[in-house]
């Protein structure tokens, strides 16, 4: 069996990180097409390859959901074990993967509140100040779709993506003069800023002061109340 197949049968990661982006409609289309490589193999071997598929299939949406959302639907997996024997033929087979991949999908919508996915969001952006940090970037590590970050963002946090990680790149920049001795260079670095020059022009803008007379005016206090 050629390594596509075997890859087909076992690796679901792109339907599963489809259906927590896009939904189910694209998952389902992603799975009828990986799921078409089966049509080249022995008549006599496709029982067998299809339980082992929907099998596959469905304790990866189980530890994918699990590990990205931290959301455990362990009597979903259970009750979809029943779909792993409905491989008769391509069309029990089809529907069946459509039931698994549906089931998961509803859980998943009502399972959790729009906050906590914002949460998540706002962890992810505060983990990550040094990096480039887009609406897209933190969308897709935190496994939701780009259009529901940017609908519910604001609604949430009441500041807009890109004004909310500025706001965190500030506050990173302020306590690190409070409490370090880092360089500016090195602060700027760790706050995600492109070059020093840069930083001091946005931290002035934002606060009043260059970094070096914010650090000189306000050293050894642990906490300025210029930036909320």
């Amino acid at each position: 069996m050629n390594k596509y197949v075997l890859d087909s049968l076992y690796n679901h990661k792109m339907i599963c990180e489809t259906l927590l982006k896009s939904g189910y409609s694209a998952a389902v289309a992603l799975f009828h097409q990986r799921a078409s490589c089966l049509h080249e193999q022995p008549e006599d071997e496709l029982p067998v390859l299809r339980c082992i598929y929907l099998t596959s299939l469905n304790k990866s949406l189980y530890n994918f959901i699990l590990f990205a959302w931290d959301l455990s639907l362990t009597e979903c997996c259970y009750e979809n074990t029943a779909y792993s024997h409905h491989y008769r033929d391509e069309t029990f087979f089809l529907e069946a993967g459509e039931k698994i991949i549906l089931s998961y999908s509803r859980l998943i919508c009502a399972a959790g509140p729009q906050t906590s996915y914002i949460e998540k969001a706002c962890d992810y952006i505060k983990d990550n100040l040094d990096q480039e940090l887009t609406l897209e970037v933190v969308a897709q590590n935190i496994y939701i779709s780009n259009s529901y970050l940017s609908q519910h963002f604001k609604n949430i946090t009441g500041q807009k993506f890109s004004e909310y990680v500025s706001n965190q790149r500030i506050i990173l920049a302020r306590n690190l003069l409070l409490t370090t001795e880092l360089k500016i260079d090195e602060i700027a670095q760790k706050c995600g800023f492109l070059s020093s020059t840069y930083f001091s022009t946005v931290f002035k803008k934002r606060t009043q002061f260059t970094p070096s007379h914010f650090r000189k005016c306000f050293a050894g206090i642990s906490q300025y109340q210029g930036i909320k």
